[in-house]
């Protein structure tokens, strides 16, 4: 049986509301946002991100699984998934006119909703909107907060293993020493 994706996408704004803001918020508000971020249906395969491309929007995940997958030179590299209940593509909102730091695409059958900047600057006092929001918020946080401790693991590596001497292995530690000091 397959699920209307405007019904889950409205259970799934209610939820979404009631977690972060732990009230319930009106079929009004829901029913804006939905008008403003209609649900999107994409099949498992199916790019919704290509890497290097302008970035305008960022998606929420309401079921499904998305993965984001970055180029090297020996092909793509999977950096992350997201699924249900996750954001992507969310500097996007912030950081517009850039590059999208990674391709997205879907791992299974999903269904999304496509946010711009444009949902949270007319939002008003919309309940659902904040909701989001605090989602945005808690994600980028949480990203930082990983990325920070990436880049702490890589500091105690090269400390623990440098003789001084800068060897062809050595250039990413000195990338990362030029890029934020040395000390960490």
């Amino acid at each position: 049986m397959r699920t209307d994706p405007v019904e889950s996408a409205r259970f799934y704004l209610h939820g979404l509301a009631s977690l972060h803001l732990r009230r319930p918020v009106s079929a009004e508000e829901v029913a804006w946002v939905l008008r403003q971020a209609p649900p999107v249906e994409v099949e498992a395969g199916q790019v919704l991100f290509r890497e290097g491309a302008p970035a305008d929007s960022a998606l929420l995940v309401v079921h499904g699984e998305l993965v984001a997958l970055v180029g090297t030179p020996d092909g793509e590299r999977v950096v992350g998934t997201v699924g249900a209940w996750d954001i992507v593509g969310e500097t996007a909102l912030y950081a517009t006119g850039r590059a999208r730091s990674a391709t997205v695409r879907a791992r299974r059958d999903s269904t999304c909703l496509e946010i711009r900047r444009e949902l949270l600057d007319t939002a008003g006092d919309n309940a659902v909107v904040a909701a989001i929001e605090y989602l945005l918020m808690h994600t980028l946080t949480h990203r930082v907060r990983v990325t920070n401790q990436a880049i702490q693991e890589a500091w105690r590596a090269l400390e623990s293993g440098s003789d001084g001497r800068a060897e062809p292995a050595d250039l990413p530690a000195i990338r990362l020493r030029d890029l934020l000091g040395s000390g960490g």
